[in-house]
């Protein structure tokens, strides 16, 4: 090999060594920088297997549900208990000002590894985590009871799906860090907020939390309750078009009245209710809706079709 072609050979394998240090480079920095990603297919993007891995819980099925900007996926470790991921294009800000209508203090956990809060009842028990992909999405771990997932479960839960949103793949199975309280304060909602709350809970298909914004009154005993969330559920889809103040004449320092139009779409199955639909119309409503004051919060006392 002649003195110009050793060069040749040097240069090339220089450069072949450049080029491939330079992808490599480039795909480390790449596959360095995480990026949330979540799709509306919640269940594909969540498998059941993976949910049974991270959680410990044996899954008997999931099920898929998908209405506007809401779609769920629940994940059934008995017949009645289920743990609920749901992505929603909505606001966080009026996400939280929702959950301090229902009368609950917003948290964080230092543990959880992107921004979220956490949604804490008055009983201490946490009712949500809600991990943020930008103002206006959030995807947020449910569960109907501790059966489902007990307090430290949907923490450590929460983590790994923070994890899996940002591309990471390692499951957590240390001990998250004690709940912190969150620096900043969540202002008291304005009574339109608790009853675009109200109806929004109703379209995310979420009646138990719809039922706890209902006045004393109206929530006596378990069979009211019951019979609530059995109305709630038989919604499709139902979504608040305006809210105005009514009769204000009428307004004493406890109890205001206001103009809610909406927009409903039933399921088929409430036809065979005892008030067929329980008397909304697919299509535009209009209910009047009074709110009573109880302590600090107002609360619905009356779902009405005229004033």
């Amino acid at each position: 090999m002649n003195k110009n072609t050793l060069i040749a050979v040097i240069v090339g394998v220089v450069v072949i060594a450049g080029v491939t240090g330079y992808v490599l480079t480039h795909r480390q920095r790449s596959n360095g920088s995480s990026q949330i990603s979540v799709s509306t297919n919640v269940c594909s993007d969540f498998p059941k297997e993976w949910v049974e891995q991270t959680t410990g819980k044996t899954i008997i099925k999931t099920e898929a549900m998908n209405s506007g900007p809401t779609h769920v996926c629940q994940y059934y470790v008995d017949e009645n208990n289920f743990i609920t991921l749901r992505l929603n294009n909505l606001s966080v800000e009026d996400q939280k000002k929702g959950q301090a209508a229902l009368g609950r203090t917003i948290t964080t956990n230092n543990a959880i590894a992107m921004d979220h809060f956490i949604a804490v009842q008055p009983d201490g028990r946490i009712n949500g985590v809600y991990l943020v992909i930008n103002p206006n999405q959030f995807l947020a771990v449910d569960r109907t009871s501790t059966k489902a997932l007990s307090e430290e479960e949907i923490i450590r839960f929460a983590q790994n799906v923070a994890g899996k949103m940002q591309g990471g793949t390692r499951s957590v199975a240390s001990t998250p860090t004690p709940t912190q309280k969150a620096t900043t304060e969540v202002s008291k909602p304005q009574e339109t907020d608790i009853i675009n709350s109200f109806f929004g809970v109703i379209g995310e298909h979420r009646p138990s939390d719809a039922v706890s914004m209902l006045a004393p009154d109206q929530i006596a005993s378990d069979a009211d309750k019951q019979a609530w969330a059995v109305q709630f559920n038989a919604f499709s889809t139902l979504k608040v078009m305006s809210v105005e103040p009514a009769l204000q004449d009428t307004w004493t320092d406890t109890q205001h009245e206001y103009k809610v139009t909406l927009d409903a779409t039933m399921k088929p199955e409430a036809a065979s209710a005892p008030i067929p639909y329980y008397g909304w119309d697919n299509g535009t409503n209009i209910r009047w809706i009074m709110l009573v004051k109880v302590g600090d919060l107002w609360k619905i006392s009356g779902i009405a079709t005229g004033p």
